[in-house]
């Protein structure tokens, strides 16, 4: 086992669970999903032995590459933006996908027999225009829209926080997601099954567990730094 990858993952767990108590959160309600970008099958074989349980890719291509060549059980989360030409290798390679932007795309994964995954509708809550994702206005719409039309099970909502070092923007972001999965959750919509409110990484996820996160996505912090140009996970 790469040390580097097993003690970074024991100070990410660390960290995660100290936020968990310090704002009155259940130790282990936060999961973590460990963001492999750009680094090899022995990267996430080091850091799945060293307990991580869930792992995340922001490419088809590096997932096919990757996935067939690691060991040991952990579920599979497409982190990135998700191309309708490509949906068909996702739900053979995930099992969650964090990335539902549009009624037209759920349309296609439902066409394509995704009805048995799990999907997170993408928010962007930071209002840059270089992030995927919806408006947050349009979020409650879109989601009775989505499961009315498709058939599918929406179990969560997702958001890249803002890049910014403004802790006062970062929690904006992060408290219009809360408030959105809050009101999401009080419908009474079959096919709205609201289980993961995924935002934080690798910067900020101490502030989205403040905020009410329950799954963080971070890279960095567990893999250490990437050469390739990327969002810093």
């Amino acid at each position: 086992m790469t040390i580097s990858i097993a003690e970074n993952v024991a100070r990410v767990f660390e960290r995660v669970r100290v936020a968990e108590l310090e704002n009155g959160r259940r130790e282990g309600e936060v999961s973590v999903v460990g963001i492999s970008k750009t680094f090899d099958a022995q990267a996430i074989i080091d850091a799945v032995s060293a307990g991580i349980t869930d792992i995340g890719e922001n490419r088809i291509q590096e997932a096919e590459m990757k996935f067939p060549n690691t060991i040991g059980g952990f579920k599979k989360h497409m982190v990135g933006h998700l191309q309708s030409n490509k949906i068909n290798k996702a739900l053979r390679l995930f099992d969650i996908i964090h990335s539902v932007d549009s009624l037209k795309l759920a349309k296609k994964i439902a066409f394509s027999g995704g009805n048995d995954k799990e999907f997170l509708l993408e928010v962007n809550t930071s209002g840059e225009e270089s992030k995927f994702g919806i408006k947050p206005e349009e979020t409650l719409d879109m989601l009775s829209e989505i499961t009315g039309a498709t058939g599918l099970t929406l179990s969560g909502l997702m958001t890249v926080g803002p890049r910014s070092t403004d802790e006062s923007k970062i929690r904006s972001a992060f408290r219009k997601l809360k408030s959105l999965y809050d009101d999401a959750s009080a419908l009474n919509t079959k096919g709205i099954d609201m289980k993961y409110l995924s935002m934080g990484m690798t910067n900020d996820f101490e502030i989205a567990i403040e905020e009410g996160s329950n799954m963080v996505r971070i890279g960095r912090a567990i893999f250490g730094e990437r050469s390739i140009g990327r969002i810093d996970w």
